[in-house]
């Protein structure tokens, strides 16, 4: 019985192209409650069934094993409710979240940039702090992002010292202790003349 139903079931499906386990499985499906002194025509109506199945087998692995030429479904393909069918691969339940994730890159982009910002300022602050140049001058100055920092900085102090605006021995600002403004009082007095 399983070998006529099996041959009943090739020739109904030669050219569905499904492989003999396929074919071994619909077999077995078809068989079950199946008598073996079953008639023909018993056997031949669980084969139409088993066709149908092994027909819509058929349409499933065809459609999944097809390249996609496009990204749009046609209307037979659609498989989801409220599925945007205006060409756009994206559902409309996804939409929101899809909304949701671009703002929130947006704004883990800016908040980089402005770490990225604080951190290259809070550098130059420190390398200018090292090299003597006043906070008040550093906050007129603008340096490119791409800027060698460390010879921006030094040739500031270099037109600096070379304009007469800061000594060339300073390393830091002047008249930030009162020991040092003691010091430099000091040194005036005694560069007055005697009177």
């Amino acid at each position: 019985m399983k070998k006529q139903f099996r041959k009943l079931l090739k020739e109904a499906t030669v050219d569905f192209g499904l492989t003999p386990k396929a074919i071994d499985n619909l077999v077995d499906i078809g068989c079950e409650g199946l008598e073996e002194d079953a008639s023909d025509e018993e056997i031949q109506e669980r084969v139409n069934t088993q066709v149908r199945y092994a027909r819509m087998m058929q349409g499933e692995i065809t459609r999944k094993t097809r390249k996609p030429q496009s990204t749009e479904q046609s209307e037979e393909e659609g498989d989801g409710e409220g599925e945007n069918k205006g060409g756009a691969a994206v559902p409309d339940w996804f939409k929101p979240f899809q909304e949701r994730m671009t703002s929130l890159e947006a704004e883990n982009k800016t908040l980089k940039e402005e770490k990225a910002k604080a951190t290259r300022e809070s550098e130059i602050a420190a390398k200018a702090k090292k090299l003597g140049i006043p906070d008040y001058l550093l906050k007129r100055i603008t340096l490119a992002d791409d800027a060698d920092v460390d010879k921006e900085l030094a040739d500031l102090r270099q037109d600096l010292v070379n304009h007469n605006l800061m000594p060339k021995e300073q390393s830091y600002e002047t008249g930030t202790t009162t020991e040092q403004m003691k010091a430099d009082a000091q040194s005036w007095a005694k560069g007055l003349p005697d009177a």
